[in-house]
């Protein structure tokens, strides 16, 4: 499965094999899942031809999730190879199908696209976490996209459906929307507008289906800031295989966007005297802060 030739970890009977036995698959998924699943909206994918789901990406189950609300058979695109060869998860994605690479590796990285395209090529449909890690940030509706996605959709005609998760307790809300031509736009227009998609979606199910209020949050004495570590840190535990801080680690950096501890890095080799003291200081304990 990490081998970085298309042809040794893609075949046409795996991909009609998977097709079988993904009813199993999924009747498996909804047996398994922690949440039950509630389909808000479905939009009709063109049957006949494949397609790239692009998914949201914030909780262990919402795999599961993509696998019931598609009802459509498709192979994952897979980077924490780690969690993939060594837990039972890895072989239940792997019985439905997928393109593993190691996201640590600049040449397994490069694989990843014409492990795709050659899926493609064969008749399988593909679903990207186009965010590339959990979106576990403060505010962010979804992370910035990367743009592989597009390059796939473009080398292979293909039109883009976006799935968009929610998880409030034991209750997981989902839609997918309207497949769209992505290459229709030039590369930053066509992420930017899958992204607004996306985020449109994720808020239309906040704004739908999340209930807690702050007074719910802060009633057991705890700040906002402390019970959002906390909800973090036990969605994180959920996954045997979780990078120390994957979700910042691995998200795309746009260069164009330079981050607060960037801005600021300079501080770290200024020789702090008596005369620049009073200027420095209070700059390198926001840093520390932050």
């Amino acid at each position: 499965m990490m081998n970085n030739d298309p042809k040794k970890v893609v075949s046409k009977g795996g991909i009609k094999f998977r097709k079988l036995i993904y009813p199993i698959l999924r009747a498996i998924a909804i047996i398994i899942s922690p949440s039950k699943l509630h389909i808000v909206r479905k939009a009709e994918v063109p049957k006949g031809s494949p397609v790239i789901y692009s998914s949201t990406h914030g909780f262990r189950d919402d795999v599961a999730v993509a696998v019931m609300a598609t009802n459509n058979p498709f192979y994952f695109l897979v980077g924490n190879a780690k969690h993939f060869l060594n837990s039972f998860d890895g072989i239940l994605v792997w019985l439905n199908g997928a393109a593993v690479f190691d996201r640590e590796d600049s040449n397994s990285r490069k694989s990843a696209l014409p492990k795709m395209r050659y899926a493609i090529e064969l008749g399988a449909n593909i679903l990207i976490y186009t965010e590339g890690t959990w979106n576990l940030t403060d505010s962010l509706l979804v992370l910035k996209l990367f743009g592989g996605i597009y390059d796939l959709a473009k080398a292979t005609s293909t039109l883009v459906a976006p799935i968009i998760t929610h998880i409030e307790g034991k209750n997981c809300y989902a839609i997918l929307d309207e497949p769209f031509d992505i290459t229709a736009y030039n590369r930053e227009e066509g992420i930017a507008i899958l992204r607004d998609k996306m985020a449109t979606a994720k808020f239309e199910l906040m704004e739908k289906y999340s209930y807690y209020s702050r007074k719910d949050l802060e009633a057991n004495g705890k700040s906002l800031r402390v019970s959002w570590e906390e909800y973090k840190e036990v969605m994180i535990s959920q996954v045997k295989h979780y990078y120390p801080m994957e979700h910042e680690v691995f998200q795309f950096k746009d260069k164009s966007i330079i981050e607060y501890a960037e801005a600021f890095a300079h501080l770290d080799v200024i020789e702090i005297k008596k005369e620049n003291a009073f200027l420095l200081r209070p700059s390198r304990l926001e840093v520390n802060d932050d």
